[in-house]
């Protein structure tokens, strides 16, 4: 059986090579990507939870800004919702952060930071009782956007989380998405977030320059 360690590590390998093959064939990463460029967006979230036989859904918002020609701030709102036999799951997520990156010929090299708040909301079946879990939250990580085309990027982040509620279990994680400009004000960004061990989250959301 395939373990999502192993997924992560063949993901990563494959973005790595992927970065490799295609600078050559690389666009003008300012134009495609979405760092550097002031947005913001809203996501549709599904959660495959590894450790529990019900799925989750939910939705994000994110922003992005510019504040020099290397370093953007971020902030972004998720909300993540099981409603299964075993258990109901409400999960909330708030966290503002920061990019600094270097945009090159080929790609853009990037490493990111964030801190946050997040609550969890169990309920069980009776005769256990409700619980709820609450956390400071802390993000680091480090990527890399790709341009494909002149509208059209590809990206790749590794991510270590962790909060400072004892109750909170560290996890590293890996992002994989991609996006496209429809015009120059509007784009569709797909990803997928897989967290080892734990979860794979699909998200697909419109990003909106202005």
């Amino acid at each position: 059986m395939i373990t999502t360690k192993q997924l992560i590590g063949a993901a990563a390998l494959g973005l790595a090579t992927f970065v490799t093959s295609s600078s050559a064939l690389a666009a003008d990463s300012a134009s495609a990507g979405l760092i550097g460029k002031r947005h913001i967006g809203a996501d549709f979230l599904a959660t495959d939870f590894r450790d529990i036989d019900d799925n989750g859904n939910g939705g994000a918002l994110a922003f992005n800004q510019p504040v020099s020609d290397v370093v953007d701030l971020t902030g972004s709102y998720s909300f993540n919702q099981v409603n299964g036999d075993a258990l109901d799951l409400t999960r909330s997520t708030v966290e503002f952060g920061a990019v600094y990156y270097n945009q090159l010929e080929s790609y853009t090299p990037f490493m990111s930071a964030a801190i946050g708040y997040g609550w969890d909301k169990w309920k069980f079946p009776a005769p256990a009782q409700n619980d709820n879990d609450e956390s400071f939250l802390y993000k680091i990580g480090f990527g890399v956007e790709v341009p494909l085309s002149d509208k059209t990027a590809a990206s790749g982040e590794l991510s270590y989380r962790d909060g400072t509620d004892s109750d909170t279990e560290d996890s590293i994680g890996l992002e994989l998405g991609i996006n496209h400009w429809f015009t120059e004000k509007v784009a569709l960004k797909a990803s997928v977030y897989i967290v080892e061990d734990d979860s794979v989250t699909f998200r697909i959301g419109a990003r909106f320059a202005f």
